[in-house]
């Protein structure tokens, strides 16, 4: 995602999280109840399984990326990594990210970020090393965010 078009999306977002929080459609995320103290996300099915698709494109390119190398085809993993690189954030509505925490838009981003520079790394022939470095580093970022947040429906 370009910077232009990732400036046009926080703009999107906060524009329309105003008009939300105005008109009082969005409230603020809820800390769950009982043991699981995850900040909720109150998503629609809809806005649920947009956001799930992308996670399951994170774990497939992950999944991808290690098959990749442990079949000694290092050429593959550009590609395979490039499938959720921030070209993945267009499938998200400004009406959905209006609804969602900061952080967990900023993971959002980095992680994005970080698939795209996995890629372009990737592209210039990086080590299994470099590669697997970066792969540790987009997992903390995956294992932070599930640490973190849970999706939930409207109640």
């Amino acid at each position: 995602m370009t910077n232009v078009r990732r400036a046009l999306l926080a703009s999107a977002i906060v524009f329309t999280a105003g008009l939300c929080l105005d008109t009082q459609i969005v409230s603020a995320p809820a800390v769950a109840a009982g043991s699981d103290q995850r900040t909720e996300i109150i998503l629609d099915a809809a806005e649920r399984d947009v956001m799930l698709a992308g996670m399951r494109t994170y774990l497939e390119s992950v999944q991808g990326i290690v098959a990749a190398l442990a079949e000694n085809h290092p050429d593959r993993v550009a590609s395979i990594a490039a499938k959720s690189g921030n070209k993945l954030l267009q499938t998200v509505s400004p009406l959905t990210a209006a609804k969602l925490p900061l952080a967990f838009m900023s993971m959002s981003f980095d992680t994005h970020d970080k698939f795209d520079k996995l890629a372009a790394r990737a592209a210039k022939t990086a080590s299994r090393s470099e590669v697997l470095s970066d792969l540790r580093d987009i997992l903390g970022n995956c294992t932070s965010c599930h640490m973190s947040f849970r999706a939930v429906a409207p109640k």
